[in-house]
């Protein structure tokens, strides 16, 4: 699978770099993150060039607490549409555990689970799943945006019960208590946060189970489930790019961040090959618009990515042996 992350998750990051006195681009095209991608609500980046350019930036700032300043720039938007589900939750325990549910939506390479404490509490484990990297800041950087995410939730006082890291301790003890305002442990078998049986249950005030109930139904309809495979995603991407004109295996490679090849390889690995997933979307899609009286010809050639009808209509005889006219005078299978 290809691990990647929401660019939101660098929010923040030009502006604390330029206050270190660095120039931040020099880091952003050494780990080939285009310039002003944070920005990008529904752009990915590879999560590997992430948790790089951190430990890359917090090593030659002399900076061994960035992530944790990094996370006092961001919040819970960095997370994209499951920040609605969030900010709607009825309590700060469920609101937790709706970003545990889709927090693949904002990177498939970062797990969140829920373990109940003895005293009625709840400890949540937090993993990052890429093998092979350092994530000593990306751990940093996500507890920091978790406990903001609980003042968010619970109020201005709310504060998290303590957080563990599996790490020595990077910055200070004030950098610590100035970002999570709670215990924090280190060297520890795994990350993660916990919350006391009181926060836990504690009201949101700006709960609201409509919205929450909306948003909920648009990720489930939206966004493939957390086991999906890398063939399932990119039938996905190239149901979405085929009204563009641009679903090629070139623009599905730079939707997920990754080289053409390299998803080739990958999509091999599963039996799969791009084009013929782009294919087998095309003609899906081709049967259902031509089952659309209301559509004209050259609107569903549109709509499948042809610059020209006669694309179509080549299209058409290879699917179903038929040109769209006579495809639509009958059932299609």
């Amino acid at each position: 699978m290809v691990n990647v992350i929401r660019s939101t998750a660098m929010w923040g990051y030009p502006g604390l770099v330029f206050e270190r006195g660095a120039d931040p681009a020099v880091f952003l095209d050494r780990f080939d993150i285009p310039s002003g991608t944070e920005l990008e609500v529904d752009t990915f980046i590879p999560f590997t060039s992430l948790v790089q350019i951190l430990e890359a930036t917090a090593e030659e700032l002399a900076c061994p607490d960035f992530g944790l300043r990094l996370s006092g720039r961001q919040g819970l938007h960095i997370i994209g549409p499951v920040a609605v589900i969030v900010r709607s939750a009825s309590t700060v325990l469920s609101g937790i555990e709706a970003v545990e549910r889709f927090l693949y939506i904002h990177s498939p390479a970062l797990t969140l689970a829920a373990q109940p404490r003895d005293d009625g509490g709840v400890e949540f484990i937090y993993e990052i799943v890429e093998l092979g990297v350092p994530h000593i800041q990306a751990y940093e950087l996500s507890m920091g945006i978790a406990a903001q995410i609980v003042r968010l939730l619970g109020g201005p006082s709310a504060r998290l019960d303590a957080v563990s890291f599996p790490h020595p301790q990077q910055g200070t003890d004030a950098a610590y208590r100035d970002a999570l305002g709670c215990a924090v442990y280190f060297e520890r078998p795994r990350a993660g946060f916990e919350l006391s049986a009181e926060l836990a249950a504690r009201r949101n005030e700006n709960a609201d189970p409509q919205t929450q109930r909306i948003a909920t139904e648009y990720l489930e309809a939206t966004y493939l489930p957390a086991t999906a495979t890398l063939a399932d995603r990119v039938a996905e991407l190239a149901r979405r790019l085929l009204p563009t004109g641009q679903c090629t295996v070139e623009a599905i490679a730079g939707e997920l961040a990754v080289h053409p090849r390299t998803l080739q390889r990958r999509l091999g690995d599963e039996g799969a090959r791009c084009q013929d997933i782009i294919d087998r979307e095309r003609r899906a899609q081709a049967a259902r618009y031509l089952a659309e009286p209301d559509l004209h010809l050259s609107q569903i050639a549109g709509l499948l990515g042809y610059a020209e009808q006669s694309a179509l209509n080549r299209s058409c005889r290879r699917w179903f042996g038929r040109t769209p006219r006579q495809c639509r005078s009958g059932a299609l299978v």
